[in-house]
């Protein structure tokens, strides 16, 4: 499968999410769609690889823009930006597959973007590291079907401990901020 068709792929599962997450169809038709979507299910598993393709790391190492996660359906794909400032900075917009408060964002989902964009940047300067710890302060809700701006800086850089705080905001309110330690490990 080339790459622009497991792009096609991935954005036609992503689409057919949001579908199952909105729908209000009766129940007659939910059956009949169950199965076509169970047959190309198993048309699907005829032949698998073990894990999702990745984006390269080379391109982190480059600091050039970087889409995370665009081939794993299940994730959010991030592209993240590279300011001349040495920090990482993204734009994204969250639907209904992302909900958790009534019109708002899951806090769970928001703790897995600035996971990624925190851990993107510490990538984006050669150091393998993975999370020690991340703390979130959520301080407002963040809105569903909005652009959200989300950015990371790195705060501390101390023997193996990295220290990045990022936030998202949304039309100039920051409704998350964090703070992520992540420490450096030996390359495999």
């Amino acid at each position: 499968m080339s790459v622009d068709e497991r792009e096609r792929l991935v954005e036609a599962t992503r689409a057919l999410m949001y579908a199952v997450a909105v729908t209000d169809l009766p129940d007659e038709d939910l059956a009949a769609v169950s199965e076509a979507v169970d047959s190309l299910s198993r048309a699907l598993r005829k032949q698998t690889r073990k894990r999702c393709v990745t984006e390269s790391v080379t391109a982190v190492f480059e600091s050039r823009p970087v889409v995370l996660d665009r081939y794993n359906p299940a994730m959010i794909p991030l592209e993240v930006r590279f300011p001349e400032d040495g920090t990482a900075a993204a734009t994204v917009t969250l639907n209904a597959v992302h909900q958790g408060p009534t019109d708002s964002v899951h806090g769970g989902v928001s703790g897995l973007l600035m996971d990624n964009i925190l851990g993107i940047l510490v990538q984006s300067k050669g150091l393998l590291c993975v999370t020690g710890t991340l703390s979130l302060r959520y301080r407002a809700l963040t809105p569903l079907d909005r652009p959200l701006e989300l950015r990371a800086e790195i705060v501390d850089h101390s023997g193996r401990r990295v220290t990045v705080a990022g936030w998202i905001e949304c039309g100039g309110v920051r409704t998350v901020e964090a703070t992520g330690v992540f420490i450096e490990v030996p390359s495999r």
